[in-house]
């Protein structure tokens, strides 16, 4: 599935899907909206920020943030709600893994380490926005066909070689001329 982000840790492949499903279950556990659990876990921080700081961790090039986006990201990171980010990978696993436990994903975020478990769970919140699917696939794991035309082509239009179509509109009966406005 598009937004899947499938990796290993603690000694196992895991795969995180923060799907409709992952989302209503985090919705009635909060009890509030998937997107406010979200801004939940890092409160100090405005969206964009907090994805331009993701993709400059994952990719390892902070140097292309400002001193102020610098700041920001260690002022947020004092912020980050790890308690939060637990649970939505435990609700994102679940589809594939219905036996994991918070344990067990307390053990990835340790083997990981904090960095990696919250790429990996940024990657799934981006893909869950709408903005791209996270990840490529895993290795050995076919990627998504790309959307486009399904089914069998339609065949020809209606009716059959030198056939000679119905008129429209009419009928078997008489028609009778309307009465004129004039009289």
């Amino acid at each position: 599935m598009i937004g899947e982000q499938t990796f290993d840790a603690a000694g196992q492949r895991w795969t995180l899907f923060l799907g409709n499903a992952a989302q209503c279950a985090v919705e009635e556990h909060y009890g509030k909206g998937f997107f406010g659990v979200v801004a939940d876990a890092i409160p100090d921080i405005d969206p964009e920020t907090a994805f331009a700081i993701g993709t400059a961790m994952s990719t390892g090039k902070l140097d292309g943030l400002s001193i102020a986006a610098v700041e920001k990201m260690q002022t947020a990171m004092k912020t980050v709600r790890l308690s939060v980010l637990r649970d939505l990978a435990w609700f994102g696993l679940r589809r594939h893994h219905a036996d994991v436990t918070l344990e067990d994903v307390s053990d990835i975020a340790d083997d990981l380490g904090h960095e990696a478990f919250g790429d990996i769970i940024g990657k799934a919140i981006r893909a869950a926005q709408g903005k791209g699917d996270g990840d490529d696939a895993a290795p050995g794991k076919p990627r998504t066909r790309a959307s486009g035309r399904t089914g069998k082509p339609s065949s020809t239009s209606g009716r059959a070689r030198g056939s000679t179509p119905a008129r429209s509109g009419t009928s078997a009966r008489q028609r009778t001329a309307r009465p004129s406005a004039g009289g």
